[in-house]
């Protein structure tokens, strides 16, 4: 989780850096639309959307992995209800000099 935390704030640290640093405006045409913008956000905001993508493409596997978490839960405290509980007595080990 930390791990991930920090490669996301270098990511978006590099980000930052490569879009301050590329100021040139373009022009483009996204699906019949004309936009004009400095290339490093052009490019900022093409990453925001891939990443976007990626989140919602991971969401169905996320989903459907919590669910299954859910069901074994429900199955394990199911079992522990319908076993029997064992005595809390701790059986001597038989010694050798007996």
């Amino acid at each position: 989780m930390i791990i991930s935390l920090i490669l996301m704030i270098a990511v978006s640290i590099v980000a930052v850096m490569f879009s301050l640093e590329n100021v040139t405006m373009i022009h483009i045409t996204f699906f019949g639309y004309p936009v004009d913008g400095s290339s490093g956000l052009l490019m900022l905001i093409a990453l925001g959307v891939g990443i976007l993508i990626g989140v919602i493409l991971m969401l169905p596997s996320l989903i459907g992995n919590s669910w299954a978490l859910m069901r074994h839960k429900r199955k394990l405290a199911e079992f522990e209800q319908n076993t029997p509980k064992r005595s809390a007595k701790k059986k001597q080990a038989p010694s050798v000099f007996d």
